[in-house]
């Protein structure tokens, strides 16, 4: 008789308690400059430490993150430890006098930079919930002069999502919103067109649903907690063209260099004069960042991220700098040390792609690559760039992927079965599961934690409801994560094993991306629309709309043929099945199934002439994503 799943974590094992104690031996945690660095300037601890929406949810809370006054337990890596410490060092720090930075609001930090006039917001955070409490900090202690400008240095989501509560602090609701290149399209492919599979895949990465604590979450790499809230959007007014551009901003000079396709497709650095200051975005951190981020994102080209910095420390190095700053990290004071982190943080990337290349000349595969490599002491053993965010072994293969793709060149691995049909004939093959827990238990009694994982997994795949196998793996995954130095493989390992003990918490509420999405251009809506067709649905049907937008007179030919959706823009067919006249919200409202044609029209929202059936068979092909699909079970 098979026995139920636990639901309860296991405690460390001895070889983890064994792993962990050889930390200390690795690295010199007498070193205590990042601990000044972070509480230096310090003005003001935060006002919101929990934050609530609208409804009463909460969306922060780092009251729960007290446990980390004490010293590293068994069931943590020392060295992520000493991370989450640091990043959990909060509130509103003076870096140089007019420059000021709030860190512990969300996963990101936010910078206000003293203008003329007003004061000039870099990056919104991801919510407006955060970005409120933030600004509120900052003119608790700072003159209440309005927003007069702000600067969104990349198109990841933690960056811009709080935008539309800074702007509330604007007395012109025209101020400049500065952006680099390519910004509106990265930041919407990004949150929309892959936005609910890339959500489920970062609840993994960012351990949503297990609890912050010893045995759970402790860190998210480069922030110290998960974050959640309403994500809102804001075209942005001017876009940084030239790579290297110079702009007067609220009296104060800027001068950008854009570093596009490095940690985000759109990103961009900035030094200022006045302050003595250089903004280097997400490009340099206090860590080893993703080259591939494992939730799931375009893969990051390594070498023109190293080349960037290089471009950075090039263009810079001759003027005055009083502090490097970073957007998910505290600063570094004095010009000397600034350029040596930049130039740490350029040699990890560049030694990463460079042995990557070197070593897949040589034939090894991606695997063999992340078994083999390893960083020269220098760079391994300087505290900003250890790996509690990006992995060697996991940058190593995004690099592989990068120039080759994810096929090792053994043709079995050329149209290998899935991981379903293939679990079960390994499970076949090795005698059946019983044969397979025993040999496994052994393994596991042994340390052998990750071999453990891998062929526990073909047993859950084949059969998910064996409990003996699903408590055996989440015991495996819980020592991994135990272990892990990364914030991101701790999460996922503890993630998973709680699945495996718990299944899938269906009460999670939804990601909004509501407040991206109607801001989005009708464009990317388009795209998102054309994503969600059901191709075999549609296979043989041809469907022509045609598409006026009353509140901005846009006219749009939509055609579906060959199971393909087809639009062109500033057109409109001669013969369409279907026309509508509508507003651009009433559209992307039916579009997305949040309200029928008939409340439309009802509502007196939408003009219907033509083959009203033929609308309600476009619609009916448009499938709806499932928020929560299985990852550890078929």
């Amino acid at each position: 008789m098979k026995s139920k799943v636990s639901t309860q974590p296991m405690s460390a094992s001895s070889f983890t308690k064994k792993a962990n104690l050889a930390v200390y031996e690795s690295l010199n945690f007498e070193d205590r400059q990042d601990f000044e660095d972070a509480i230096r300037g310090f003005i003001a601890p935060l006002e919101s430490t929990i934050i609530k929406d609208d409804s009463g949810e909460v969306v922060w809370d780092i009251d729960k993150l007290d446990f980390l006054n004490d010293t590293a337990p068994d069931t943590v890596n020392p060295s992520l430890w000493r991370n989450a410490q640091l990043q959990a060092i909060s509130g509103l720090f003076e870096v140089v006098e007019g420059v000021y930075q709030i860190r512990g609001q969300s996963i990101a930090t936010t910078f206000f930079f003293e203008g003329k006039q007003g004061v000039i917001v870099c990056d919104a955070l991801g919510s407006t919930e955060s970005a409120e409490a933030a600004m509120e900090l900052y003119y608790k202690h700072r003159p209440r002069k309005p927003v007069s400008a702000i600067i969104i240095s990349q198109s990841h989501a933690d960056h811009f999502g709080g935008i539309q509560a800074v702007l509330k602090y604007a007395e012109n609701p025209d101020i400049p919103i500065i952006v680099p290149q390519y910004f509106t399209e990265e930041a919407l492919s990004e949150n929309a067109l892959l936005g609910t599979i890339m959500a489920r895949r970062a609840e993994y990465q960012f351990g949503k649903n297990i609890p912050d604590g010893t045995i759970g979450s402790v860190s998210i790499g480069i922030g110290n907690t998960m974050s959640s809230g309403t994500m809102s959007f804001a075209l942005p007014t001017v876009e940084i063209e030239n790579e290297i551009q110079t702009m007067e901003i609220d009296g104060v000079t800027f001068q950008f260099l854009l570093t596009p396709n490095t940690e985000a497709p759109a990103e961009m650095h900035f030094y200022i004069q006045d302050y003595k200051a250089l903004f280097v975005s997400e490009n340099a951190n206090q860590l080893m960042h993703q080259i591939y981020t494992v939730r799931g994102a375009k893969t990051r080209d390594a070498l023109h991220w190293a080349n960037s910095l290089d471009k950075t420390i090039d263009l810079f190095e001759d003027e005055e700098i009083d502090a490097l700053l970073m957007i998910h990290a505290w600063p570094v004071w004095g010009k000397d040390q600034a350029l040596n982190h930049l130039k740490m943080q350029r040699d990890l990337y560049k030694y990463m792609h460079d042995q990557t290349v070197r070593l897949a000349n040589h034939g090894y595969t991606m695997d063999e690559i992340a078994e083999t490599i390893k960083l020269p002491k220098a760079l391994d053993t300087y505290w900003g760039n250890r790996g509690y965010y990006g992995t060697l072994k996991h940058n190593s293969k995004g690099i592989y992927n990068f120039y080759l793709g994810y096929y090792s060149a053994h043709p079995s691995d050329l149209d290998p079965l899935p991981q379903v049909e293939a679990g079960l004939k390994y499970v076949e093959y090795m005698g059946g599961a019983a044969t397979i827990l025993q040999k496994a238990k052994a393994d596991f009694d042994n340390g052998e934690y990750r071999w453990v994982a891998q062929v526990l997994k073909n047993v859950v795949m084949a059969d998910p409801e064996n409990s003996d196998a699903k408590n055996l793996l989440a015991m495996a995954f819980e020592q991994l994560g135990y272990q892990a130095e990364s914030a991101n493989w701790r999460n996922i390992f503890l993630v998973g094993a709680s699945e495996l003990r718990n299944g899938i918490n269906k009460d999670n509420s939804p990601l909004d991306v509501s407040g991206v999405i109607k801001n989005m251009p009708v464009d990317e809506f388009l795209k998102l629309i054309a994503v969600k067709l059901n191709g075999p649905k549609a296979d043989g049907k041809k469907i022509t709309l045609n598409i006026t937008l009353s509140n901005s007179n846009q006219e749009y030919r939509i055609y579906l043929e060959n199971s393909v959706l087809i639009y062109k823009a500033g057109e409109l067919d001669a013969d369409p099945d279907v026309s509508l006249t509508l507003d651009q919200f009433t559209f992307y409202g039916i579009g997305l199934g949040l309200l029928s044609p008939e409340q439309a029209v009802a509502a007196g929202k939408l003009i219907i002439s033509g083959d009203q059936t033929k609308l309600n068979e476009f619609l009916s092909l448009l499938d709806e994503f499932d928020r929560l699909p299985n990852i550890v079970t078929p």
